[in-house]
């Protein structure tokens, strides 16, 4: 019954912290009245919130669900902990970055400058999640049934999230409006060490790739990024493997290893080289 639901049983798990971190910030918003207990516990639930914006990244690409309505379902869970809607990673991530990143006038996670140079981390995180929904609709205009799913599964949320702040106020935003921004923020600043810097028509240096296991753990695969490029349809639970099969010899080794390459480090240390 399980594999007819979850074609991958790994992601049991992470259904299973997508539906605990939901029951914690409702447990937060309908029992905690206290201002104090309620920044406290809003932080305490940030590591869980920023797990799982790792794993909505995967979820994008390969549906946890066999049957639509409980992926429709999860996502709508995930967009109360990320800040990002149902559609929204189609369009702004699928269809604005992974068909467009080696064009920087079209790509959504795009780090350049107007002048060519190199934007700064926050800088980055900052422009990204603010065009994270506008590109939804300015993408969907070639893509109408994404737009429609889109912009009906935003009301749905938003009207959800109207029902909680207008029931209670405080506790809906400490428990849901303020972290679901900010996991838009660390969504946007993740993806800075994508990508950044690294202006090349050679898929193979087009991006980097963080093998540390502690890291991929905690986001679910999300360091191999590179092998995700490639096979943008792969399970994260096939990634490292991919990787190791099929493109650790490739890559150059400054954009990859237990972190995010040197080439990354080299320009944290060096900024005025970043042209």
């Amino acid at each position: 019954m399980r594999k007819n639901l979850l074609p991958y049983p790994a992601d049991a798990w992470a259904v299973a912290l997508i539906v605990a971190t939901f029951a914690g910030q409702l447990s937060l918003y309908l029992f905690v009245d206290n201002v104090w207990f309620l920044a406290a516990g809003a932080v305490g639930l940030l590591p869980f919130c920023t797990s799982v914006t790792a794993y909505n990244h995967n979820h994008t690409h390969v549906r946890t669900f066999t049957h639509r309505p409980l992926n429709r379902l999860l996502e709508l869970l995930i967009f109360f902990e990320t800040g990002s809607s149902p559609g929204s990673g189609t369009l702004n991530h699928i269809v604005g970055h992974h068909e467009s990143y080696d064009r920087p006038e079209r790509d959504t996670l795009n780090w350049r400058r107007p002048d060519g140079s190199t934007m700064g981390r926050h800088e980055f995180a900052i422009k990204a999640a603010l065009r994270h929904y506008p590109s939804c609709l300015v993408l969907g205009k070639d893509h109408p049934q994404l737009r429609r799913q889109f912009l009906v599964y935003l009301a749905l949320g938003l009207g959800g999230l109207g029902v909680l702040i207008a029931h209670r106020p405080i506790p809906a935003l400490a428990a849901f409006v303020v972290p679901m921004l900010a996991m838009l923020y660390v969504l946007k600043w993740a993806a800075y060490a994508h990508h950044s810097g690294l202006a090349s028509e050679d898929d193979y240096a087009g991006s980097r790739t963080h093998t540390g296991r502690f890291y991929n753990w905690a986001t679910w695969n999300a360091g191999y990024h590179a092998a995700h490029h490639f096979k943008e349809i792969l399970h994260w639970t096939l990634l490292p493997e991919y990787h190791d099969r099929e493109l650790a010899a490739k890559i150059p080794a400054a954009l990859q290893g237990d972190g995010w390459g040197d080439d990354l480090k080299q320009r944290k240390v060096h900024p005025a080289t970043q042209h």
